[in-house]
């Protein structure tokens, strides 16, 4: 299915690079494969093959669009798009930037590709993106997610097998990847803790008091959380900073 996306991404790359984040899994390698280019070039840092033809630059000279997937991982990956992006020619008109929330994160810590790309975020199925009707149809979003595999599946068995696979994969590939805990215990603890707080007010004493930790540290982890897409927090609309709190 088409995502809403789509035409932005084809509006921007005639200007900038474009760089695509997001969850895990929530459909940006699909979303970049699936785009109305006549030709595009798909390289996959993962993948051994098209990694040696990154670093060499072998690009498909037929190729309208260059697609970078995972490109991130490469320790001296912002010198080296801004360099491909400095140097393109006429075969290589647009690139195209893919990758998880670590994308997001990366590119924070660093300017040298300011004012070459734009950053746009994929989320999730949402009620609007899949035109639901009917509070059946919502209720069934909010019961399978709205990340593809599961919601595509219509079992709520299977939507709990996977959540219960993807939250493992986000604590041990990308939470412990990206920042030095020493605590991995309570953050653990804390990882599983906030789905129950879904829809609540949030209250860092409160997990303080929980966990028995500093209040600095609790936010630091909320922090991360937030950067790596976990959790997102929306905050009071209200005047007062009393209530606010």
């Amino acid at each position: 299915m088409k995502r809403y996306l789509g035409p932005t991404i084809l509006s921007d790359l005639n200007k900038k690079m474009v760089f695509v984040s997001g969850p895990r899994q929530v459909g940006k390698t699909t979303l970049a494969r699936s785009l109305s280019i006549k030709s595009s070039d798909y390289l996959n840092w993962d993948v051994a093959a098209d990694r040696e033809r990154i670093l060499k630059r072998q690009f498909n000279l037929d190729s309208e669009l260059v697609i970078f997937d995972e490109i991130h991982k490469y320790k001296s990956w912002r010198n080296y798009l801004k360099g491909v992006y400095d140097s393109r020619d006429r075969h290589l008109k647009k690139i195209l930037v893919t990758g998880s929330a670590m994308l997001d994160y990366y590119r924070r810590g660093g300017d040298s590709l300011q004012g070459r790309y734009f950053h746009l975020r994929l989320h999730p199925f949402s009620v609007a993106e899949l035109g639901l009707n009917s509070v059946e149809e919502a209720l069934q979003l909010f019961d399978l997610g709205g990340f593809p595999e599961p919601y595509l599946s219509a079992s709520k068995r299977e939507a709990q097998r996977w959540m219960i696979q993807y939250n493992e994969l986000i604590f041990r590939e990308e939470v412990m990847h990206l920042e030095r805990v020493q605590d991995v215990g309570n953050l653990e603890l804390l990882f599983h803790r906030l789905p129950e707080l879904v829809g609540s007010p949030l209250s860092i004493n409160s997990l303080r008091e929980d966990l028995q930790l500093a209040h600095g540290t609790v936010s630091k982890w909320l922090l991360i959380f937030e950067r790596l897409y976990v959790i997102f927090r929306i905050l009071p609309f209200v005047n007062s900073k009393l209530r606010s709190v």
